[in-house]
């Protein structure tokens, strides 16, 4: 089994290396490789050479950059476009793997019937809140996983669906919705992925939660990604 891990990057010079390193550092399988495909938007913080400065002294892992135009979706649509793996994973660029991630996805994997879902998902503070919020994850709903629980699907079933759908905002939850009325998601419990909660303490862990959950109820509703991005952003 290959798994061609895609992320999409943009000015993420302070997270993106812990991100390489919880991939590098992973165990795997003599039948598992894997390959990593990074999209960046365009980014003028340095990201591109931080990326090179770790791969300088982490020569293990197959890396091929690409120069995407920007905007999250397409950024990963852009990375899966050139994936050789027959499963791909998005993660985000400050959302770290967890011990055996990959051992247990692919365990999972094992199983013909799984062809999509994501991790339980823990952030990197201990703030009450922030695990609270991250416990919901451990339930199997579309309602508790976003892009930032690490999304998988097989290569073919990616496609079935039509990628990631290139609006401003929630291609997560687009995504997600679009896959489960094809088959049914798969929770891998036994490994985690890991997630920065830097929006949450610039913003204020409570204020943070609810307006996660507000947006995307409004999205639910029927409210316009384009007009969701310019509240989300503003925060």
């Amino acid at each position: 089994m290959k798994i061609s891990i895609v992320i999409p990057t943009l000015n993420e010079a302070s997270h993106i290396q812990r991100t390489l390193h919880s991939i590098a550092s992973q165990a795997l399988s003599e039948n598992l490789k894997v390959e990593l495909l990074i999209a960046d938007g365009g980014s003028t913080d340095g990201t591109p050479e931080r990326i090179m400065e770790f791969f300088e002294t982490n020569d293990t892992l197959p890396i091929r950059m690409f120069l995407s135009e920007k905007g999250r979706a397409k950024q990963m649509n852009c990375g899966a476009h050139f994936a050789s793996g027959d499963v791909l994973l998005f993660l985000h660029a400050d959302t770290q793997l967890g011990e055996n991630a990959l051992l247990e996805l692919a365990r999972a994997l094992e199983n013909p019937k799984v062809e999509f879902g994501y991790f339980a998902m823990r952030f990197d503070s201990d703030n009450p809140i922030a695990q609270y919020y991250a416990s919901f994850t451990n339930i199997n709903s579309l309602l508790t996983h976003y892009g930032d629980s690490g999304i998988f699907a097989r290569r073919n079933f990616f496609e079935r669906i039509g990628k990631f759908p290139e609006q401003e905002l929630l291609e997560d939850v687009e995504f997600l919705q679009r896959a489960a009325r094809l088959a049914e998601p798969f929770l891998i419990e036994r490994a985690t992925v890991i997630t920065s909660a830097r929006r949450f303490e610039k913003n204020g862990y409570l204020f943070q939660m609810l307006s996660n959950i507000g947006i995307v109820g409004l999205y639910k509703l029927g409210a316009s990604p384009n007009w969701l991005k310019q509240f989300y952003q503003g925060k």
